[in-house]
């Protein structure tokens, strides 16, 4: 393989992982960012304002909602699972944060 070839092909798959995935559409009373950072809770509909459109929802990556959003990590993790799983068909609702058991 000539070495040209070689660092192209290594490249492309060396950053698949940061490369967002396709757009869905919005479903049932989902049709914002908003809408979508509601009806997952924990808060995260504080920062629906820094979404501007449905797409940006979704193009958005991490390290983009760390440093320019501001969004804290459990929040950012959380937006991001949620933002994958709607993607793959899941309907949207709340996860409660489990509490910690009491230690005998």
């Amino acid at each position: 393989m000539l070495p040209s070839l070689r660092i192209s092909v290594a490249r492309g798959v060396r950053f698949t992982h940061t490369v967002s995935g396709n757009v869905p559409a919005p479903r049932g009373n989902i049709k914002e960012p908003a809408d979508f950072l509601s009806a997952i809770g924990r808060n995260c509909d504080e920062y629906a304002t820094k979404f501007e459109t449905w797409e940006s929802l979704f193009i958005t990556d991490s390290r983009t909602m760390r440093n320019e959003f501001a969004i804290p990590t459990k929040q950012r993790k959380y937006i991001l699972a949620w933002r994958e799983w709607y993607r793959q068909g899941q309907d949207l609702h709340a996860v409660p944060v489990a509490k910690p058991k009491k230690k005998k």
